[in-house]
């Protein structure tokens, strides 16, 4: 990433994940979404994560309501690359019915550039705005992130204006070791706990050394919260020590009281050396 975009995007170190605002049968509420957001501001916090897959399209809309009169004081990050319905109006309600059936036949996924280009149209007219701050590829094959068609792409979507930066968001380090040494990409996503870590940190390091923006996911992960004496502060302290500095830790949440606290332990990390036992830990087998 250029030093100039860098400095045009705000990069908090809390973010807010968005992957189930939208969740079929409990939905937030616009209301909930605009007190979220609001907290987000007073709060200093700048960075939303969304995906066109989220709801079918639902939590984008959402967002785009949400954020009408204060697009330019958030850092907007969608992904595509998992099929979905997008069927409008009164038939919206059938999208996430037609979203499962398009993935029980196996047609779960297209990174082609003609659908990639498409899918971020979509994006950016739900969520009102003629331009987000990065578009990812969400769990893209070794291949799609080695594809010069795909590459090309990206790179004349940020001469459009469209998006100001690209990446990847993958959990396999094959993936991201291709994307990471392909060039072309300004941000990576992964997930960021504790058990992950051990694996994907040394990758993390390598963007940092590269300037790539690191966005850290699913730090709450389960399997760590389901060990006895395991708490979420543990998880998001001991993740904000082991991830850059300057990287992004995403909290998916509805209340602002979550957000807050999740701030104050993102910015409290554990000492390192506590933290690397902690995961060494938590990936070991059994």
């Amino acid at each position: 990433m250029s030093t100039d975009t860098r400095a045009r995007l705000s990069w908090s170190r809390l973010g807010l994940g968005t992957g189930t605002l939208a969740s079929l049968g409990r939905a937030a509420s616009i209301s909930e979404v605009d007190r979220l957001l609001g907290a987000m501001l007073e709060l200093e916090l700048t960075v939303i994560d969304t995906a066109d897959t989220y709801g079918s399209g639902d939590c984008e809309r959402l967002l785009g309501k949400a954020l009408s009169g204060r697009r330019q004081s958030f850092t907007v990050v969608t992904k595509a690359g998992y099929r979905h319905s997008n069927l409008p109006g009164p038939l919206r309600p059938l999208n996430q019915f037609a979203k499962k059936g398009l993935q029980s036949l196996g047609l779960r996924q297209c990174f082609t550039p003609a659908y990639l280009s498409k899918c971020l149209d979509n994006s950016l007219e739900r969520l009102k705005t003629e331009s987000v701050d990065a578009f990812l590829l969400h769990d893209p094959t070794l291949g799609t992130v080695m594809n010069e068609d795909v590459m090309r792409l990206f790179e004349g979507l940020k001469r459009t204006g469209k998006t100001r930066t690209v990446g990847v968001s993958s959990g396999d380090s094959e993936v991201l070791n291709a994307a990471i040494s392909s060039g072309v990409f300004d941000v990576i996503q992964t997930p960021a706990s504790l058990k992950s870590a051990v694996t994907i940190r040394p990758l993390w390091l390598e963007c940092e050394a590269r300037h790539i923006q690191v966005i850290g996911s699913h730090i709450f992960d389960p399997s760590c919260l389901g060990i006895p004496g395991v708490t979420h502060e543990m998880l998001m302290r001991g993740s904000s020590a082991l991830l850059p500095k300057n990287a992004v830790i995403l909290c998916g949440t509805r209340k602002p009281s979550h957000l807050s606290q999740s701030k104050n332990w993102a910015l409290d990390p554990l000492p390192e050396a506590e933290a690397e036992r902690l995961a060494m830990k938590f990936s070991a087998p059994g």
